[in-house]
């Protein structure tokens, strides 16, 4: 079997930090992001890792690397990371993006009003609520929970495998809303059709139809 060791230069939270480095943003600020998006139960394998596990793979990479080897990842990658790096030179970024990672992993997850929330952190924890009003058909329906209904109907019996992510983030991004008023100001403008009147629609609704149905 082929063996393609440069996938963390191209895939994967490392490489999308890498991606991040340099943007509108510090990088002290788009660790902690990080921190909160990670969790063994995410429902992207992508995202199941902790801030502990990456921070000892940068530092392998940051005592293993070569340049002979980073000349065999794609153009892209190596352009990406050279950028993150700066003048620094890649073993010090990568060091340094450990200590950032270790830093926010004993801080425990940053507070909203200090970190604030980004669009890559609500595609990444809340990709299933940023088009509920995907089944509003114009002029079908006379509400949403009418046509989350209907949605929900046509599913069945095998719509539990759509629901139960979906609940679980409308939950999340409720309650979170509830806790936070930063965070309920910034996911209002990064997903405008999940409104918390909306989510409580997602969620009595789905609930409902799951212990009736699938309790």
């Amino acid at each position: 079997m082929a063996l393609h060791p440069e996938g963390v230069f191209t895939g994967g939270p490392l490489a999308h930090l890498a991606g991040l480095a340099g943007g509108p943003d510090p990088l002290e600020w788009e660790v902690p992001r990080l921190k909160r998006v990670l969790n063994p139960n995410h429902w992207d394998a992508a995202w199941r890792e902790t801030p502990q596990t990456l921070a000892s793979q940068l530092d392998y990479l940051s005592t293993a690397f070569s340049e002979e080897f980073f000349a065999t990842c794609p153009e892209a990658a190596r352009r990406t990371w050279r950028a993150a790096a700066g003048d620094r030179g890649l073993p010090a970024f990568m060091t340094e993006l450990a200590m950032l990672l270790r830093l926010a992993d004993r801080e425990g997850d940053a507070p909203y009003e200090d970190v604030p929330l980004a669009a890559w952190e609500v595609r990444a924890r809340f990709p299933l609520l940023l088009s509920l009003d995907g089944w509003a058909y114009d002029g079908e329906f006379s509400s949403y929970e009418e046509s989350l209904n209907a949605f929900v109907e046509a599913e069945h019996p095998y719509c539990s495998y759509e629901l139960i992510p979906r609940l679980t983030q409308a939950l999340e991004a409720r309650t979170l809303c509830a806790d936070s008023p930063a965070f309920a100001a910034s996911f209002r403008a990064l997903a405008p059709t999940a409104a918390p009147e909306t989510l409580d629609v997602l969620v009595r609704t789905t609930y409902t139809h799951l212990t009736e149905h699938h309790g």
